[in-house]
């Protein structure tokens, strides 16, 4: 008895229970044709609307083929726990498994004996969201533009430099360890690996990397090699650190480190790993340090808007306390005539988190009227959650930048002038050296999608510069009040940006219909996607076509109003640990 029947008026296809293989037979000949390889295969059919046929195993595995030529597009295996790896014959492939699993590995022909971990080829062959790209442009016959082309593995420099923690002792100060770790060249035959770039982390959040600045331009390899060489071994042909980090001083005494490096070719190495037990000893107050930026008032009228100000002050409303921690809070708006919120005022509060010495700067902001005086340096026990709302605006090349008050955009200029931007390099770097254990960034402009994805970016351990890359890294979540190529717009209606509206609405006093799961508390990373959830249906309904500022000054080719569509970065995979409402 056949497992399933399906036609397209052209194709009968059909498979048995013994049978090996899906079927195949011409109907207006009635010849048979050859089968399609897929063992078991208990289900099938069309896909609508597309020239695609598909066929499910009862062996876990998925596969795709192209109706025109019957070629194979796609095989997806299907893990347990909802995990997934999803190939084509030439390589490309998408996975919810992590760099580092040891679910698959890579076979390569010319070296049969030797298996690499998931991450050796990422760079070129992982393709986020692969399965919906390639139906979408075989559809449209365009997947040579669409899916870049990828080398032969054959190529790539497959030896991969090895990384080893030798130990980890307390550090001098309370709160800090002293982490020692070694790394040397991989060596296949008479190729050797190079070292570049090793990145230390711990419990999977980036906490240092060295050479200490990689953010030169890296357009091509030989730029990035440049910057990112280590040099000088020891006799031994060995490179010897020493780091020096501060750790949690609450939650569990078992923490993880791992390192790892790249070869001349930016391929990840394999992670080496040490756990470590932190000794009985002093613990510090978790603190919530929460920084609300809005800015109405610009330099130039033509970029005012009406309700900036107004979603940073909601956001501190919304997060007057968070229970379990001490709150230090910051707020920096600038009102239609009032001070300016410049880059460097937006600078120097971030570096205070960062632990830069404050310096002058800090009187001066406070004689300025800001008061940042509750900003200090955040470490592993605190959270840190930020907000800007204002202009937003991405190059055409992608890159993202927000617009402080003393930003400059002429009238006329088809684009600002960007040196006088907050690039997204400028907050990666920024950011970069806040050491809080959780960090949420909330980005209320135009264009903010491309503050992490422009287009190109693959979360993984790339070790690229970038935003993306550092809140993978991190695990920073970035909610994004659009789309890469979108505007956001603030409502006259509601009084407020449409992102921090939705947000206003997930999380009273009270508690919130943020509780997703409805387990009687909000955790930080549920308000976050109940925004993304929310928005559009509250766009809809507070009249779409009328009340609506774009954040994004008006030029000869701005954007209509239309559907705002959000989106939240979070490559964490985990809930966040920080509840924002508890049971009541």
């Amino acid at each position: 008895m056949p497992s399933f029947f399906a036609s397209d008026g052209r194709n009968l296809l059909f498979s048995g229970l013994m049978q090996d293989g899906v079927a195949r037979t011409d109907l207006a000949t009635g010849n048979s044709l050859p089968p399609l390889e897929l063992g078991y295969a208990m289900s099938g059919g069309f896909l609508p609307g597309r020239p695609i046929f598909w066929a499910a195993s009862g062996m876990g595995i998925l596969k795709l083929w192209d109706t025109r030529d019957w070629s194979p597009l796609l095989t997806t295996y299907l893990l347990a726990g909802g995990k997934f790896v999803a190939v084509t014959d030439e390589g490309r492939y998408d996975s919810n498994l992590g760099p580092d699993a040891d679910q698959f590995r890579w076979l390569v022909s010319d070296a049969p004996f030797q298996s690499l971990p998931p991450q050796t080829f990422m760079r070129d062959y992982f393709e986020p969201r692969l399965t919906q790209r390639l139906t979408d442009c075989t559809a449209a016959r365009n997947c040579d533009r669409v899916l870049k082309p990828i080398p032969s593995i054959a190529t790539l420099n497959r030896a991969l430099p090895q990384a080893r923690i030798t130990g980890i002792s307390p550090g001098a100060e309370p709160g800090t360890v002293e982490i020692s770790f070694e790394l040397r060249e991989g060596v296949i035959g008479n190729r050797r690996s190079g070292v570049y770039n090793p990145r230390l982390f711990l419990n999977n959040r980036f906490l240092s990397h060295t050479p200490d600045e990689p953010y030169d331009v890296t357009e091509t390899l030989a730029d990035w090699r440049r910057v990112n060489a280590l040099t000088a071994p020891g006799p031994d042909g060995v490179y010897r650190y020493t780091f020096v980090e501060k750790i949690p001083t609450t939650g569990s005494d078992k923490l993880t480190f791992s390192v790892y490096a790249f070869n001349e070719d930016r391929v990840k190495g394999e992670t080496a790993t040490y756990t470590y037990t932190r000794p009985p000893g002093p613990q510090r107050t978790p603190r919530a340090f929460v920084l609300n930026i809005g800015i109405d008032g610009y330099a130039e009228p033509r970029l005012e808007l009406n309700y900036a100000v107004a979603d940073a002050k909601l956001i501190a409303d919304r997060l007057i306390t968070i229970p379990g921690y001490e709150m230090r809070h910051a707020m920096l708006v600038g009102t239609k005539g009032g001070t300016p919120v410049t880059r460097d005022v937006v600078q120097t509060a971030l570096g205070m988190l960062a632990g830069f010495p404050p310096g002058p700067d800090i009187a001066k902001l406070a004689g300025l009227g800001f008061d940042v005086s509750q900003l200090d340096n955040a470490t592993p026990d605190d959270i840190v959650i930020l907000s800007f709302s204002g202009h937003g605006w991405a190059d055409p090349q992608g890159n993202f930048y927000l617009v402080p008050a003393d930003g400059k955009w002429s009238v006329g200029a088809p684009q600002p002038d960007s040196e006088s931007l907050l690039s997204a390099a400028d907050l990666t770097m920024w950011l970069r050296a806040i050491k809080a254990g959780e960090i949420a960034f909330i980005i209320d402009a135009c264009h903010s999608g491309a503050s992490v994805d422009s287009g190109s970016f693959k979360p993984g351990p790339m070790g690229d510069p970038g935003l993306g890359q550092l809140a993978f890294d991190k695990g920073i979540r970035i909610l994004a009040a659009t789309q890469a190529n979108d505007v956001a717009l603030e409502s006259a209606q509601l009084a407020q940006g449409l992102l921090t509206a939705a947000l206003g609405k997930g999380l009273t006093p009270q508690g919130g219909p943020a509780d997703l799961n409805a387990d009687r508390r909000i955790t930080l990373d549920e308000w976050l996607r109940y925004a993304v959830q929310e928005l559009p249906r509250l766009a809809q309904g507070s009249g779409a076509a009328r009340g609506f500022t774009i954040r994004q000054a008006p030029t000869a080719t701005s954007a209509k109003p239309a559907v705002q569509e959000p989106a939240l970065f979070d490559f964490t995979n985990v809930a966040s640990p920080v509840i924002l409402r508890g049971a009541r």
